[in-house]
């Protein structure tokens, strides 16, 4: 807890200066960063991700070193999903349909769940102050991340003007449209959040779920070794993360392929073509757009690509289509 109060001081001490003062927002993503991960704050936030409304209580503490989560779901089933350093616990009703859906659960705080390493763009990102507003009754600084290409969205942040943590994000589509808000509506900071935030509700009939992250049932490889390629990727991505994902059945595997510009992320997926169902298609829920598309993979046995991520549906199109199999990986 030394280590917390220590985070705040030589924030409220940095937080004389104005906005553009600072003369570097880049200053201010790293300081917003650290906020989310050493700051105490227990805050109910907004999530708006284009078709859905969601109300959320979100406690986080460190202590003893160890990051400490309690987020709360405040409108629909009731869920609590607890973290104690990366050990992750939900807390839901049965026949809840999050027990099936125990990879949809990101690893690690709150921060990694809602806010995106905005301290990692590229040079394919814009960067700029614009005024000052007032979210949750703080006093926030506003940034605008700005694509350079039709490639990739844009982002408005509001970060509190003494702590620097994130109050509200938006992000932005190709014609200024919003996709997808987080934000917060109240929020204690600092020494205002109580320890005892952090234990769950006790509710008759709850059951205790602890999930296994994804991250450890898959199998990681070299990109190297991966079968397939793409020959068409936008300016600044690379790729993240390759692995073989088994199904429960144990049949079949799907080759997994992340990419990455350091703030935007798109995963594809490729499989043995499905006995039904398979088809080229789009569908878009908000910032998130899924692509399916046939490919031919050995020899010249159709593959189903899908390609899921916060991307403009053209450039997804585009890069779903431009992937290959390569015989001699």
């Amino acid at each position: 807890m030394k280590l917390v109060g220590l985070a705040l001081a030589l924030l409220f001490a940095a937080s004389s200066t104005s906005a553009a003062d600072n003369g570097d927002p880049r200053i201010w993503l790293s300081d917003m960063n650290r906020a989310f991960t050493d700051l105490s704050y227990d805050g109910i936030f907004s999530y708006f991700s284009g078709e859905d409304l969601a109300s959320l209580r979100i406690v986080h503490m460190v202590v003893d070193g160890e990051q400490r989560e309690r987020l709360v779901h405040l409108n629909g089933a009731p869920r609590e999903i607890i973290r104690t350093g990366e050990t992750v616990a939900c807390i839901l009703l049965p026949g809840d349909e999050l027990l099936d859906l125990a990879q949809s659960i990101p690893s690690g705080p709150f921060a990694r769940a809602f806010v995106r390493r905005y301290d990692q763009i590229s040079q394919y990102y814009g960067l700029a102050f614009y005024g000052e507003d007032r979210v949750a009754d703080r006093q926030a600084v506003r940034l605008a991340v700005s694509p350079r290409d039709d490639h990739r969205y844009g982002y408005r942040l509001w970060l509190d003007k003494r702590t620097r943590l994130l109050l509200r994000s938006e992000l932005i589509d190709l014609q200024g449209g919003r996709l997808e808000i987080f934000q917060f509506a109240q929020i204690l900071v600092g020494d205002q959040v109580d320890m005892r935030a952090l234990e769950p509700t006790s509710r008759v009939g709850t059951v205790q779920d602890h999930l296994e992250l994804a991250s450890k049932r898959s199998q990681p490889v070299p990109a190297s070794d991966m079968p397939w390629s793409l020959d068409w990727l936008p300016e600044g991505f690379t790729m993240a993360a390759s692995d073989i994902r088994r199904t429960q059945s144990a049949l079949k595997s799907i080759h997994t392929l992340m990419y990455s510009d350091g703030l935007a992320t798109f995963s594809v997926f490729i499989e043995d073509m499905p006995a039904v169902g398979a088809a080229s298609m789009v569908s878009r829920n908000g910032a998130t757009v899924a692509v399916t598309h046939l490919v031919a993979g050995p020899n010249q046995a159709h593959h189903l690509v899908t390609l899921v991520g916060e991307l403009p549906t053209a450039t997804a199109q585009k890069i779903a289509k431009s992937i290959r199999y390569r015989r001699n990986p």
